[in-house]
């Protein structure tokens, strides 16, 4: 049972690649672009996690922010040294 799943993925997965790549060598490249625009779009979509960001510095004179400050002492370096 389990061979036959492993078996499976690899022609899925052959499979795909053969179809990417006739993609990307006779598609012209505007379709190209249009099907990667609305592809990430869908992967964005179902995409499980959430990115946050924080500006470093606040727009009154490079001043650092109150924010920021804190997040970063929140967050220790084993912490921040594993995230991607």
């Amino acid at each position: 049972m389990v061979g036959e799943m492993w078996s499976h993925l690899g022609s899925t997965m052959g499979t795909l690649m053969l179809v990417y790549t006739v993609f990307k060598r006779f598609f012209p490249h505007h379709l190209q672009d249009s099907f990667e625009k609305y592809f990430n779009r869908i992967v964005r979509f179902a995409y499980p996690y959430v990115e946050i960001t924080f500006d470093e510095f606040t727009g009154e004179r490079m001043k650092r922010s109150e924010g920021y400050s804190r997040i970063k002492s929140y967050l220790s370096d084993k912490s921040t040294a594993s995230a991607k």
